[in-house]
């Protein structure tokens, strides 16, 4: 009699290419259940909405009602999923408390887990987290978020600020209920490598084959430039709690102010105080001791985990003022552009419903003038930086 069919759960971290696997896998999920393996829930806002569930975090106030019943369609799901294995992907899982890990797994009985946790290296992270938190609202300044990071893991805090950042702490909690040959660790590789190898190593795992997939139509998040950075931190401070509320943030704020608009600028990327360099090491080589001594399955190097002495700087003194006055004044010239190109598409009244004006000269096209200006002003940037 076969035994139970696996069940992968890729619970994260935060910032460690989560988003362009999850990319990837979605394009694909046709081409992954004729490998064999169901994606469930069947689509990332119902993983999302599952995520909300598990820990705890839905609000009925807010959120929609069908968040309440996620749990259970999630059970439903996974019985009525006919492939050899199954897959769910949520980063914030990781952050999920010992009950929470119970509820989860009470949910998947039937299956065999497997627990999927992908790593990278803290020069590459704590950047990234620190934007994370950006485009979540926040407004602390990059040098006294890392200084905090590094107070909680000193002081032992476990919520999840840090969690996201302690990898071997995330997995012992998961290793009460899993057998640590099926929790799974995949290293980011170093930067300067095949783009692909994150996608390979990552299919591996999960017994699938990544020449069958279309790759190409994702790429791992583009992060924003300090200069942007520090425009988003300012705006943040300066908001009010009604659009900081998650529901309102998170398309406004996140995918359109901060994904859209500032990551269409380009700006040098964010490094590492050199301060840290001695913190961040120390606390890598205590990662890799801890996850090489639990016996996890490793796919790629442990080694990957130090960072590169390119992410650290010495700079740290925050962008002038000039400078992000003139990155907010771009942001302003393209959010005032797409609002002139959406009144440019509203219908006009019929023929004979208001008295025909003097016809006006023919004015230029407004069909993607946002994307236009986009490119006049990176070109006016390229040309700045020749002279």
């Amino acid at each position: 009699m076969p035994g139970p069919r696996p069940l992968y759960l890729h619970i994260g971290l935060q910032k460690t290419g989560t988003s362009y696997l999850q990319s990837i896998f979605w394009r694909n999920q046709e081409r992954l259940e004729e490998q064999g393996l169901d994606l469930v829930p069947g689509s990332k806002r119902g993983a999302f909405h599952l995520m909300l569930r598990v820990r705890d975090r839905y609000q009925p106030e807010l959120d929609p009602p069908e968040v309440s019943q996620a749990l259970e369609r999630f059970t439903t799901a996974l019985a009525e999923a006919t492939g050899s294995r199954a897959w769910l992907s949520q980063e914030s899982l990781a952050a999920c408390t010992p009950e929470q890990i119970g509820t989860l797994l009470e949910a998947c009985r039937d299956r065999e887990v497997h627990v999927v946790l992908t790593v990278r290296d803290l020069g590459r992270q704590l950047p990234s987290s620190w934007q994370q938190a950006l485009q979540s609202g926040a407004s602390m300044e990059y040098g006294a978020y890392i200084e905090r990071l590094r107070r909680l893991m000193e002081q032992g805090a476990t919520d999840s600020r840090r969690l996201h950042l302690d990898p071997p702490l995330v997995l012992e909690r998961w290793a009460e209920h899993v057998p640590p040959e099926r929790i799974h660790v995949v290293t980011v590789p170093p930067a300067g490598g095949s783009p692909t190898l994150l996608l390979e190593r990552y299919c591996r795992v999960l017994g699938v084959d990544p020449a069958d997939l279309e790759s190409e139509v994702a790429s791992a998040n583009r992060g924003l430039g300090r200069v942007q950075s520090e425009v988003l931190r300012r705006v943040n401070a300066d908001l009010g709690p009604d659009v900081k509320r998650r529901q309102v943030y998170g398309t406004v704020g996140k995918r359109y102010f901060a994904v859209q608009v500032l990551g269409s600028q380009d700006g040098p990327r964010i490094k590492v105080p050199e301060r840290f360099e001695a913190w961040c090491r120390e606390v890598s080589d205590r990662h890799i001791a801890g996850m090489a001594a639990a016996g996890y399955a490793v796919e790629g190097d442990l080694g990957d985990l130090r960072s590169a002495s390119a992410s650290f700087a010495t700079d740290e003194l925050p962008p002038r003022n000039r400078e992000v006055a003139a990155s907010a004044i771009k942001a302003l010239v393209v959010m005032l552009t797409e609002r002139a190109e959406r009144r440019a598409e509203v219908v006009l009244p019929a023929p004979g419903e208001l008295p025909e004006p003097a016809a006006p000269p023919s004015p230029p096209p407004v069909r993607s003038l946002a994307a236009r200006v986009r490119r006049r002003l990176a070109g006016a940037a390229a040309r700045g930086k020749s002279h």
